[in-house]
């Protein structure tokens, strides 16, 4: 056989790398639990209930609470005049504390009555409350280490508010990984035709491990990272494969890799 034609066989035989891709793929399944979660119902003093406005009493629920005790105190401490029955229209000094008590409760009771008439962001068919992670709150529902009552409110309103930007679709979670295509030669199993061997080729894809849960708003400069990761990996692996350093290098060159958003 000579030279020419055992470097023609020995090239038709030869693995090769045919693509490198980097993909970016929308998760659709994401986990969003480390934001909070919507919720049929309210289960933590910090829930928004989305049935009202953001200013709404029924979204200051520590306030509404205290609201509600000092009404309840008022009532429990309120003198009652036990000689009239029609306080209000009696001159008489004990109905007229009455009165002043009744009206400071009613008008505190008032105060943690919802103002917004369910004006809030709960359309049609959806979750009325959205329960905050425990990335703020601990297992009791106090704030976390740290934290005030105030900044438990303004994060969970901040999650919220993401949250709800996604659902927009202004953002969305997605997965990044690296993708090899290469060719491998397979000797055919009928034997050799004229004393040769005969191998045909078969396509395989390789991938790296991949990292989702990954925000599309996130830095291009960690985008870029996961990006170096991710083709780091597909590089051992395909080195693991019998490549050679020299075959990988040429078809990890930037000009040859490809970027696709699915």
């Amino acid at each position: 056989m000579t030279k020419q034609l055992q470097d023609s066989k020995r090239i038709r035989n030869k693995k090769r790398i045919l693509s490198v891709t980097i993909r970016r793929m929308v998760d659709e399944s994401p986990d969003t639990s480390w934001l909070g979660e919507y919720s049929s119902t309210c289960e933590s003093q910090f829930t928004i209930d989305r049935k009202h406005s953001e200013e709404c009493i029924e979204n200051d629920i520590p306030q509404k609470t205290k609201l509600e005790r000092i009404a309840d105190a008022i009532e429990n401490d309120r003198p009652v005049c036990v000689d009239h029955t029609q306080q209000f229209d009696c001159d008489c000094d004990n109905c007229q504390e009455e009165k002043a008590y009744t009206d400071a409760m009613d008008t505190i009771r008032e105060l943690a009555e919802c103002d917004c008439g369910e004006h809030g962001d709960m359309g049609r068919n959806e979750f009325r409350y959205f329960n905050p992670s425990f990335n703020y709150v601990t297992e009791t529902d106090d704030p976390s280490d740290g934290l005030t009552i105030e900044d438990v409110r303004k994060y969970v309103r901040q999650d919220y508010d993401r949250m709800e930007r996604m659902n927009r679709g202004d953002w969305c979670m997605i997965g990044i990984r690296a993708e090899a295509e290469i060719s491998l030669p397979v000797q055919c199993n009928k034997g050799c035709v004229h004393g040769h061997e005969v191998y045909y080729h078969t396509t395989q894809h390789i991938t790296s491990g991949g990292l989702w849960g990954i925000e599309s708003d996130s830095d291009k400069s960690y985008l870029e990272s996961v990006e170096k990761e991710e083709l780091s990996d597909l590089r051992a692996q395909l080195k693991a494969l019998g490549f050679s350093a020299r075959a990988i290098s040429t078809a990890f060159k930037p000009e040859n890799i490809t970027e696709k958003n699915d």
